[in-house]
């Protein structure tokens, strides 16, 4: 048997420690890429979130738009109507007050039938007369201009008729109420 060379040990021996060293110097990365990847984990879970809530912010953000898109559409007319309110009073007063002889003539019928079109086209565009006459009082519908004998807290006379546009009221009826 051969005697070992102590070189050789000393080769050996600093190439184990070698090998020991850079296994734990990898063992150091390994912990601190696994700490690494935790943070990053952590980060993307954290966007993951901030993206849900920032898609969700935008879908209803679209709603809310649409909703407002399809409100505008609904009462672009609003103001229109409102300006053809006292036109369609006065006809509706002339008409009412229209002399019995005059009511067989050709020509006044051809202007209540403009008349009832008329309504017709701007009930087609959401504007409804509301009934009034015999109704509770309500703040919304109705402003009351005097108070009269009469069933209290009802309407006992229209004086102008109220209006809604879509369920809306843009009118409020004048009326008298009953005083009891």
């Amino acid at each position: 048997m051969s005697k070992p060379d102590p070189a050789q040990d000393d080769d050996l021996t600093a190439k184990v420690a070698a090998a020991a060293a850079s296994a734990a110097a990898k063992d150091v990365d390994v912990v601190g890429f696994e700490k690494k990847i935790a943070e990053l984990t952590e980060q993307l879970k954290k966007a993951q979130e901030v993206a849900s809530r920032a898609q969700a912010e935008l879908q209803n953000a679209k709603a809310r738009l649409e909703r407002e898109a399809g409100d505008l559409r609904k009462f672009a007319s609003e103001a229109v109507l409102l300006r053809l309110l006292p036109t369609i009073d006065n006809l509706q007063r002339a008409l009412k007050h229209l002399p019995k002889d005059l009511e067989k003539n050709e020509w006044v019928k051809g202007i209540v039938a403009l008349e009832q079109e008329f309504l017709k086209q701007v009930g087609d565009m959401g504007l409804k007369r509301f009934e009034s006459m015999g109704q509770p009082i309500d703040a919304e519908r109705h402003e009351v201009l005097m108070q009269v004998a009469g069933e209290e807290s009802a309407v006992v006379e229209v004086l102008e008729d109220g209006y809604e546009l879509h369920g809306k009221v843009v009118r409020p009826a004048k009326v008298k109420a009953g005083g009891g």
